[in-house]
This record gives C-alpha cells, structure tokens and sequence, in this order.
C-alpha cells in the first residue's frame, strides 16, 4: 500500500509539474530565508521578522525590475533581431577567410572540399537555429505554459509566509507522526537534507552573483559600452548555477558578441574576452568557490558532468541545474541508512559519515572539546 501511494503522488507531481514550478522556486527562497527569519526572530517576533525580510526582498525586486529589468529586455531584443546578420556576416567571413585558403588548395581537390564546407555550414547553421528555437519555446511552454502557473505566483508569497512562519510547528507535527524510535534518525535525515540544500542554494547564489560583477566590470574594462556589459555579465552569471559546465556556456554569449562588436572579425576583442573570461574563471576556482560555496556537493567533477547530462535529458535546464544537489541528496541518505541500518553505528556517528556534513559535524566537535577544555582549566585554576 506504501509503494502505490508513492507511486500516486510521483504520478501526480507529474501531471501537475508546470503548476508546480512557482512552489518549487517558492521552497529554494524558503531555505534561502530561513536563516535570516531565525536569526531576526531572537530580537524580534517571527512574523515581524517575515516581513520585513520581505521588505528587503521587494525593494531588492523593485531595483531589479526599474534598473536591470529594461537593460536585458532591450539587449535581448537586439540579440534577437541582430542574429540573421549575425549568421550572415559569418557566412561571408567564412567564405572570404575560405576563397583566401582555398587559392593555396590544387584545384581537383577545389571543388569537393567546396561542397564540403557549405553542406557542413549549412547543417551546422541549422543546428544552431533549432538549439535556440526549441530552447525559448521549451522555457516559455515550461514556465508560462499553464494557468495553474500564473495562480501559483499569486499564492506563493502567502504559502511562504506560513511556511516560514510556522517551521517549528510542521516540525514538530512530522516528528508525532514517526515511530519514537526514529525520531533522532528522522531528525538527522532532515538535518542533512536542509543543511545540504542550504549551502548549496546560498552558495550557488552568491557565487553567480560575483561571477555576474566581476564579467560586467571585465567588459566594461575591455571596451564594451554599460549595456552590453550588464547584459552579457547576467547571462554568465544565470549560467554559473551548472556547475562544471556552466562557466564555460556563458562565456560563449559574450565571445560570440565580440567577434561582431564594432565590426565583423574583430579577433582582437574575443582575445581579450577569452582572457578576461579565464582569469574570472581562476578567480572563482581560486578564491571565490573555497571562500563562499566550498565544495558543498563532494561530488568528483566526471560525475558532475553525468548527472547535469542525465537531468538535463530528464528535466531539460531545470534537470540540469538540480541534478547535482540531487544526487548529492541521495548519497548522503543512502551513506546514513547504510551506516545505521547495515553497519549499526549510532545516529550522531552515522550523520558524521555522510560527506556533506562530516566537514560541519567534526569543526563543531572540535569547538565543544576547546570550549569544555577551557572550562576545565578555569575550573583548575580557580
């Protein structure tokens, strides 16, 4: 009876997943704020503290939207519009750069290798033409594809109120409901859970952020006008949520743009763009990933790669992006059930086993044995 009840809400998120999409962007804020709505709730009542964290975020919403906002729309629109002249300013580069190579070529070998080089521009044109056509009609059919949608933007801000507001009572109630002898289990399983979303949503957040800064900062340097700049340093910003994957894709918008910057071929600007891409790329491994995400996923990088591929042919871009906390999720429930259930440790011992929390877990052992050491030589001094 347990494995069709399961198997009967998988089969009804799955009916009802573009009506979901809002609650599930809903449920990331949630982790998101709950450290900011717990620590505003020590000086002042909880649902004072909700409020005025939505305060910040609708001034912060408010900013983005007078000031950002208008800037992507519009650089947007000219993308759009300019990608027909994008692709043919190529072709003729392509076939001058060609006429130039091929006067160097025997001439029975001229012709096939003609043929060659315009089918292959031909496919790869058409390639490119669908990759972007399926992609903005896959986003907009995914997001604005249903009215369960639009009804879900509308009650998310007060699903969220509750849901912040009364975090120790859902707690509480999911703990009645299991067995008391799981309930330490059942507690620590949460805690791993919350705790891996947590690091991994803040931390990928703020990562994309300085990434986005440091690239509209970048280009602005080497020579492109505020608005491009802007726009080209968001775009790499929304793509540093891939992990692995995503610095590379959204360094190729702003490659892209430079080459036709000012005039076609201008090779000395996507030099300097690459450059300026790679050292934002050493900076981020360097400093930026250690100091602010760490590696939160323990994941090894081939493995990255697979599941980001598998959940993006599982759940297109959204797949992709929650592939990797995902299967971080998984591991480190399956290493806890493992260590209680097969090898028999104690719940404190099997949650210091899994990868995501051993790191938290032994820094803060290590601070209660200082702390307890402190107290005892004050108690031996005294």
């Amino acid at each position: 009876m347990l494995g069709i009840a399961f198997l009967f809400i998988g089969w009804v998120f799955l009916r009802a997943q573009h009506g979901l999409t809002p609650f599930i962007v809903g449920l990331t804020l949630a982790f998101v704020l709950m450290p900011l709505v717990d620590t505003l709730n020590r000086l002042m009542p909880r649902a004072l503290a909700i409020l005025l964290v939505y305060i910040m975020i609708i001034g912060a919403l408010a900013g983005f939207f007078i000031y950002l906002v208008p800037i992507i729309v519009d650089q947007s629109n000219k993308l759009i519009h300019d990608t027909p002249r994008y692709i043919d300013e190529v072709q003729k580069w392509l076939n001058q750069t060609y006429i130039e190579i091929a006067k160097q070529i025997p001439s029975d070998y001229r012709q096939p290798l003609t043929d060659f080089v315009n089918d292959f521009s031909k496919n790869a044109i058409n390639f490119v033409r669908d990759i972007v056509t399926g992609l903005i009609g896959g986003t907009f059919s995914l997001v604005f594809g249903t009215i369960g949608f639009v009804v879900g933007v509308l009650i998310v801000p007060f699903w969220l109120f509750f849901v912040l507001k009364d975090k120790s009572k859902g707690m509480q109630t999911l703990f009645n409901i299991v067995a008391p002898n799981l309930r330490d289990d059942a507690r620590r399983v949460i805690n791993i859970i919350s705790f891996d979303l947590n690091d991994y949503i803040r931390g990928q957040l703020i990562l994309a952020g300085s990434v986005a800064i440091l690239c509209s900062i970048g280009l602005l340097i080497v020579g492109f006008d505020t608005s491009t700049s802007i726009f080209l340093g968001f775009i790499a910003g929304m793509f540093e949520v891939l992990p692995i994957l995503g610095p590379i894709l959204g360094a190729i918008p702003a490659i892209v743009v430079s080459f036709f910057y000012g005039t076609t071929g201008n090779v000395d600007l996507v030099i300097k763009v690459v450059i300026l891409y790679i050292i934002v790329q050493q900076i981020e491994g360097n400093i930026l990933v250690p100091k602010i995400a760490g590696d939160s996923t323990k994941l090894h990088p081939a493995v990255v790669m697979l599941v980001i591929i598998i959940g993006s042919e599982i759940g297109g871009l959204p797949g992709a992006i929650a592939s990797v906390p995902f299967t971080a999720l998984i591991r480190d429930v399956f290493v806890y059930l493992y260590q209680r259930t097969v090898l028999g440790v104690s719940p404190e011992e099997a949650e210091i086993k899994t990868p995501g929390r051993r790191d938290a877990l032994l820094a803060e052992r290590q601070r209660r044995a200082r702390r307890q050491l402190k107290r005892t030589e004050k108690n031996i001094a005294q």
